[in-house]
Formats: C-alpha cells, structure tokens, sequence
C-alpha cells in the first residue's frame, strides 16, 4: 500500500499539549493523528460535522434534539429515565458499576 504525507503546523502550546495526551496513551502525536485520521476515513464521516457548520451540511435541529435527548438519557439526567437510590449504599455502589 502506498502512502502520502501530511503535515500541519500547530501553535507550540497546541503541540505541546498533543504530545501529553498521547503519550498518556501510550503513542506519539502523529500516530494518534494517523489514526484518527483512519477512522474518519473507515467511517466516512467527521466528528467535525456537529461543531463546525461551516465546514460541513448542517444537521437538524430534529437530529440535534435527539442527539441531546441521547446524551441526556446516557447521563441519566433524562428524567423519564432517572435512576432513584434508596440510600447512600446504593448509590455508591452505582457509582463503583458505572465508573470503574
């Protein structure tokens, strides 16, 4: 499989930060690039879509609500689908299910 290169600049600071988070992973910042990268392409799609309007089609507002109302339910903010603790117990036994 061939190649191409790609570079960018980035501020210092930008770089900077990169490298820790990546490193935090256990690569380097052009690896991880590399593969974010690939999995845009394998997807066909941008992250980007839903933050930059300007660079992409806009998305709904229909597709915007239940992409919250997703987000709210995965929280369980949604009040339909709150979960009730009946004591401290419970609740710190959730917490340990659902973040460790």
């Amino acid at each position: 499989m061939s190649t191409k290169l790609v570079q960018i600049r980035l501020p210092e600071d930008v770089k900077e930060k990169l490298d820790a988070i990546f490193a935090n992973e256990g690569t380097t910042t052009p690896q991880g690039l590399k593969i974010i990268a690939t999995q845009i392409a394998n997807h066909g799609y941008s992250p980007l879509t839903f933050y930059y309007k300007q660079y992409s089609r806009p998305i709904s507002n229909e597709l915007k609500q239940e992409l919250r109302q997703e987000e709210l339910k995965l929280l369980g903010i949604a009040s339909n689908d709150a979960q009730v603790y009946p004591d401290e117990t419970s609740l710190n036994q959730a917490f340990k299910d659902h973040l460790e």
